[in-house]
Parts: structure tokens; sequence; C-alpha cells
């Protein structure tokens, strides 16, 4: 007779497919296997979040998450990365309201990046040398026990030794298949307030996809899920009424002022695993898409003003246009396709995440590239039809194990937990023979304080057309700014927003020689004052700027500029240093103007230097942050509503500007040539407001003829002059959306 195909008392049953167990044949000899194997079946994968408190303490004394990624986990699409971590806590009883409660503090965090796994029928034994993120500690391993029984994972138990000296064991439960917990919160505004609301796609809807991607919806949660982050989308959602009168788009003050007012409601404080998203109509700049507009103050350290909160998607967007609930058609399939990606995008910043380029990894098939840019190297259509809807290796690695302060929301600035200590892409050197030629200049020195700006420039070397992306901006994402401080250490310098749109693209005319007309180059004046590390330069000395463009194929490295920042000349200007080198001020100048109450102290010490320092570049600067401030409508959220909180004030800005104008007219050089037809170009805005169209024709007439002397090229002096209105109709970006100025 043949022998019976029982599994013996040995068998091991595969982790994450139970139902491969070979059952018996029928037969007489048939025997059940034993009520130990039972017992010692598992359905569950080890990997996971684990909790539970030191031994002998209870919930007093110290606690530990433990993370285990070393095993598949069922359900996702999401590789193993053999990585073991963990957090630290102090636990104890406060008494508050005359109640005992118990405070979790979290202490700091560690990493096992080659942990040795071994599996017996029951239990699980996992062991490795421990790395922690900060601080000097004695040689630590650890030794972890999972053990399992009836299919489910019964806990873990972790002992650490430290100095060869083992300390009392952490029992934990066993808490979730995913590796951190995320609150996320999406209000939506009354114009967009419509289905769908939320990204569902399936992965077979558009034809252009890897032929072997699994049929399967995904969506924002179970893109997550599959980066080992289980996201608790909040099922409430706030609506804000953006009806108000002469409301058509959104600036960053705004956004920001909003997001401050929506977690105006948790009182647990910062850092905190929540994540805000607004579905709004239009940006200001009608090209982006997106955006996360909350990016650190770095100035004063972790939790000095929380920051990596808060992002916004444009529903009135173009890529949306064919936006279904249920797409049918490959037009609503891309269109759905966007609209997750958009989402998960933005929402990945608010994990640290910078762009896959950024990271020296422009070929990334990740959420945090650009389908466009990898396009551009790669071929068209490539990116979606290699990607599989992931983070790439290092981006799960840092979402899962990194960290904590360098992961969650409100933690360590945007940017920070290794990204800046040795930014990738800084040594980059253009070969000989490129087509573009990328320079920045600025006047050699700046005052201690000044704002620092330099002219970005676009120049065409070659003897045909060039097309290139003129968004020069870092907040688009198209270069990148490294800065080299007086005491040798090279900085990545990121704004403190982050723009996801559409190209805009300038055509360079071919170099005809010495004597082109201009259109053979294109500048932008790039504000680099204040970024996601505070302010860049705020310690006299000498600075080297560099920059590296990248973009539609091409990588072009800037020279490196030297710049001069001067020590403070007066015990006046000494003493206002403190009030003026504050994330309020900063972020005043970043988002170019705001009257949002929580920034409110920034405009007041922008006031303030615009008073005292009168005429110099200081002020003249100043001046122009806080009539950017108080010349245009500003919009806050009150009770879920979009109402005006500040009406333009074109009269005052003229006047806080006159300074600045005469102190540009009266100067000789190009140094300022930018900054001069920048103001003029704001100070016709307000004209226009104010109901006088001629001053404002007056001034761009002037201004053309003051650069035409200082030797402006043909093209140059023909734009300035398309800055005279055409019409004395008032012109507000509340009727239309801006655009940046060429």
């Amino acid at each position: 007779m043949d022998t019976p195909n029982v599994p013996s008392s040995h068998y091991i049953p595969v982790p994450d497919n139970p139902t491969a167990i070979p059952f018996p044949p029928q037969t007489a000899s048939f025997s059940w296997p034993s009520e130990d194997w039972w017992r010692c079946w598992r359905s569950a994968a080890l990997s996971g979040r684990y909790e539970g408190n030191q031994a002998g303490s209870g919930p007093v004394g110290s606690s530990l998450d433990l993370r285990l990624d070393v095993d598949p986990r069922q359900g996702v699409e999401s590789p193993v990365l053999n990585k073991v971590s963990g957090d630290f806590y102090s636990t104890r009883f406060v008494k508050v309201a005359g109640v005992n409660q118990l405070v979790k503090t979290y202490v700091e965090s560690w990493i096992v990046d080659t942990p040795v796994v071994m599996t017996t029928r029951s239990d699980a034994h996992i062991s490795g040398t421990v790395r922690f993120w900060k601080g000097v500690h004695p040689a630590t391993t650890v030794d972890i026990m999972v053990t399992w029984a009836h299919g489910a994972i019964t806990g873990a138990v972790a002992t650490f030794t430290a100095g060869g000296v083992a300390g009392q064991p952490y029992s934990c439960a066993y808490r979730s298949d995913c590796f951190r917990d995320v609150n996320f919160e999406l209000d939506y505004c009354t114009s967009v307030d419509i289905e769908p609301k939320v990204p569902v796609y399936n992965s077979h809807a558009h034809n252009n996809r890897p032929a072997d991607l699994a049929d399967r919806t995904i969506t924002i949660e179970s893109s997550y899920k599959d980066a080992g982050i289980a996201v608790t989308v909040d099922p409430v959602h706030t609506v804000i009424d953006d009806s108000a009168v002469g409301f058509a788009s959104w600036n960053v003050g705004e956004l920001h002022d909003a997001m401050e007012t929506s977690f105006g409601k948790f009182n647990s404080g910062w850092p905190a695993w929540n994540l805000w998203g607004v579905q709004a109509g239009l940006f200001d700049s009608a090209g982006v898409g997106g955006i996360m507009f909350d990016a650190a103050a770095g100035f004063g350290g972790a939790g000095r003003g929380p920051d990596r909160q808060g992002f916004a998607v444009f529903r009135n967007h173009s890529w949306f246009t064919n936006l279904v609930s249920n797409p049918t058609t490959q037009d609503q399939a891309w269109a759905m396709r966007h609209f997750l990606y958009t989402w998960v995008h933005e929402a990945g910043h608010a994990f640290n995440f910078l762009h896959a380029w950024d990271k020296a990894r422009p070929d990334s098939l990740s959420w945090m590239n650009y389908d466009w840019k990898y396009d551009q190297r790669n071929g068209a259509n490539t990116f979606w039809g290699n990607f599989r809807f992931r983070f790439d290796d290092d981006e799960l690695l840092h979402m899962r194990h990194g960290d904590r302060a360098s992961v969650i929301m409100g933690g360590d600035p945007w940017a920070s937990g290794g990204h800046l200590e040795s930014p990738p892409g800084a040594m980059t050197v253009s070969g000989p023979g490129s087509d573009v030629e990328l320079s920045l200049t600025a006047k050699s020195q700046f005052d201690y304080m000044e704002p620092v700006a330099v002219e970005f420039r676009l120049r065409n070397t070659s003897d045909a057309p060039v097309t290139v992306d003129g968004r020069l901006d870092p907040r688009f994402g198209n270069t990148t700014v490294y800065v080299q401080k007086p005491n040798g250490t090279v900085v990545l310098h990121e704004s403190v927003v982050c723009f996801y749109g559409i190209p805009e693209l300038v055509t360079l005319a071919p170099a005809v020689g010495p004597h082109s007309d201009g259109s053979d180059r294109y500048s932008q004046l790039i504000q680099l004052a204040y970024g996601t590390g505070g302010f860049a330069f705020d310690e006299p000395g000498q600075y080297l700027v560099r920059a590296v463009y990248s973009t539609d194929g091409i990588i072009q490295a800037s020279n490196t500029l030297p710049l001069r920042v001067g020590y403070p000349v007066t015990r006046e200007e000494d003493r206002f240093a403190p009030e003026f080198f504050t994330r309020e001020v900063g972020l005043t100048l970043a988002f170019e103007g705001s009257m949002s109450p929580y920034l409110s102290k920034g405009l007041d010490a922008l006031t303030e230097a615009a008073e005292r320092f009168t005429g110099e570049p200081l002020g003249v600067k100043a001046a122009t942050a806080v009539a950017q401030s108080v010349g245009d409508d500003f919009y806050r959220r009150k009770e879920d509503k979009m109402v005006k909180h500040h009406s333009a004030d074109p009269e005052r800005a003229l006047s806080l500007t006159a300074p600045g104008l005469a102190s540009y007219q009266e100067g000789t050089g190009a140094a300022n040539n930018l900054a001069y037809r920048n103001l003029v170009e704001l100070r016709t805005g307000l004209h226009v407001k104010a109901d006088d169209a001629a001053a404002a024709k007056t001034e761009v007439e002037t201004l053309a003829k003051d650069l035409g002397t200082r030797g402006a090229n043909a093209t140059v002096l023909a734009r300035v002059k398309e800055l005279i209105p055409p019409t004395p109709a008032a012109r507000s970006r509340r009727s239309a959306p801006r655009k940046p100025a060429k």
C-alpha cells in the first residue's frame, strides 16, 4: 500500500500561502496531523510593527517601537529590505487637570543593517549589530525572538546588549503589517468638491504600462501600504468655501495660512504623524498642478516651526480635464493615473523626500521622479512603460527605517536627515561642446541681512535654435543650487516650496556672435535668501554658489559665483539681526509676501527694516516684500470659508517702493538691471490697481530708456515694453492666474 501523503511533524507551512499545505488522500491508513502541527502553523509574515515595554518597568520606564522587514508581507507589491529598526521612548505618568495620563517621550532611533534570521517550527530568532542614527553609544547588539500560534503572531521579545551587558528585555505585541501609521486629512474647496474626490486607478486601464504589471486597483492608501505605511484617511472632510468674490486662484501664503488654520485643532503638538492635503481649484501660476508648500524653517532646529505637513493638488489643472470616476478611454485613464500620481508624489515630500534627480538618481522609477524628466533621458513614454507604482528602494529604506526625526511630519527640516551633509551632484562638471550655457551673475558684495538674489541665465552657444524649459527657479525642480558657506561646508539650497507643473518652453535663437540682439539668451532673477535650511547667507564672509540645470536631456553646470556678505556697519544693524533672521521673515520673503497672521511678526520686521534702512539695499528689498504683501488681496480660511482678510492697498505699496525705484534709477551698470525691471513690473500692476495707467506707462518707458543707456539688448527692451498696460482696466492675479516674469 502506498504511503499516505501526510505532513510530518517537522513540516513548516509556507508563511504567505497557507493553502499550499498538502492534504492527505482518503485512505484507510489516514491520520490527522498532530495538534502541535496546527499550533505551529503561521499565516502572517514576521514583517511589521511591534510595540511594547521593557520588562520590570510596567507602563512607566522605557518602551520600544520595533519594525521587522525580513520576509514578504501579504497583499502588497513591495520588496523585502532585510532590515530591522526601532524607536526608543521613555514613558511616565503626568497629572493633567487632576487626571493621571501616560506620556511617551521619544528618545532615539536605531537600525540593524544586516540582520541574521533563523526560523524554527514555532519561532524566529533575529539578531544583529545595532547602529544608532545619532549620538555616541557603546557597541550594541540585539536579539529578537518572534513567536506565533494557530496562525497568528503572538509577539516579539527584544533584548539589547550594550558594552557586553544585556539589558532587560522588551516584550512587544504585534500591531500591524505596516511599519508606520499616518493620519491623512483631505479637505476640498467648494468649487472642486466633485467626484472623483480621491484617485482610484486600475493598473491596466492605460495601455502604456509594464507588460507583467499585476492587474489591481491602486489608491493613495494602497500606494503607501505597498511602501509599508498605513495611511488612515479621515472619512469626514472639511469643505472650504472658496466662492468669495474676486477669489480665483491661490498663492503660497494663502495655502500656508489655511494649513496652519487646519492644524490649529490638533493639540498634541509637533512632530506628529499628521498630514494635510487640500484639493483646490487653481494656483496663481496656472501651469502648477501640485505643490508641497510647507517646508522647514530650519533655523532653530527640529521642532522650530513644524514643516512637511501640507500640500495641495489643483483640480482645475489641464491634466485633469478628462478626469472621471470610471475611465473608459485612454485619455480618461491617463487623467486618473496622473491624479493618483500627483497626490502620492506631493504627499511623498512630507516624508522628507527630495525629487529623484536631486538625489543623483534621475533614472529612478519612483513616485518622486517626474515622468517627463525621465522620458527626456530615456525616450518617450518610457517612464510609464516601466513604472511599477512604487517608491525606489532607497526611499523605502528612509520611509520604513529612517531616523524618526527625519521622517515624521514636523520633525527635521525638509531635505535633512542625510541629504544636506554631502549633497549629491555638488561636483557636477559640464563637458565641452554643450549647446547651452548656464551662467550665474550677481553683484560681488551684499550688505549684511540683505536678501541675496542671483541672475540665472541660459544662453544658446550653437548655430541652431534650442528649446529649453524657462522655469529656472529651484522651486520648479529644473535647477539645483549649491552654496559653499564661509566655513567651507557645502549645502544644497532647497526652496521652501515645490511646484509640480507643466514646462514653460522658451526658444533660444542661434548664437550669432558678439553683437547678438539677445534672443539667444534667457534670464531670471532668483531669490536665494531663504530655503529649507533657513537663511542661506546669514553670516559675514565669502560664499561660492553653483547651480546645475537639468531638463530635456540637458545637464549643464554653471560657473562658480563668488559673492561676499559684509559685516554689520552699525550697532543698529547688529542689534536688529536677531529680529530679521527668523522663520517668519524668511517665509514671508520665500512666499513673495503674505498677510497671514501666522507670519505677522515677519511682516512687522520687514516693515521695520524698510523704515530703518530706507534707500539702502536691505531697505529696498524689505520694502518690496512688504509691498508684495499689502499690495494684493489676501484671503483666509475662517470657519471653513475663504473670506477676504486684506484688501489690496496699492497706494501704500507704491509709497513703500518709491525709494527703491529712485535708487535703481540713479544707479549705473548692469548689476541691478533685473531687480530694477522686476520692481517696475510690480509697480506697474500697483499703478493699474490704483487706476493710474498713465503712471505705469511712464515708469515702463523710463525703465526702457535707462536700460538702453546701460547697454541692454533689443530683445530685453522689447520685453520691457510689453509691461505697458494695454488698457486702463485693472489687472489682478484674482482675475487671471499669474505667470512668472520672463
